[in-house]
């Protein structure tokens, strides 16, 4: 069977059952699942070493069913700078209104 998929497999930076998070290697990292306080810290020690230095890293939240306040605080510490957040879903977005954080950018 051809794969008519150019793009690069995505890497498996994490996984747990109620967490996926993988990279295409195009400078994006996709959140899967739950992140919670059960899980925030591994997540944590996972994206640090593919986010590498960068600025402004940017996730792909669009899988994302549920994150609670000590997730939110987790993502925001993996930048000194802002995380941009993309595919962000209505409840996400209204909790980040509420909370007026300037950490994250949404596009």
């Amino acid at each position: 069977m051809i794969s008519l998929n150019s793009g690069p497999a995505p890497d498996i930076l994490y996984a747990d059952e109620r967490l996926d998070i993988r990279t295409s290697g195009c400078d994006q990292i996709r959140v899967t699942g739950e992140i919670d306080v059960t899980n925030s810290d591994a997540m944590v020690k996972a994206l640090l070493p593919a986010l590498d230095g960068r600025r402004c890293p940017v996730v792909d939240v669009g899988g994302l069913a549920f994150i609670d306040l000590y997730g939110l605080r987790s993502l925001a510490s993996l930048s000194d700078e802002q995380v941009r957040l993309r595919n962000v879903q209505p409840n996400l977005a209204r909790m980040l209104g509420l909370l007026a954080w300037s950490t994250f950018s949404v596009s």
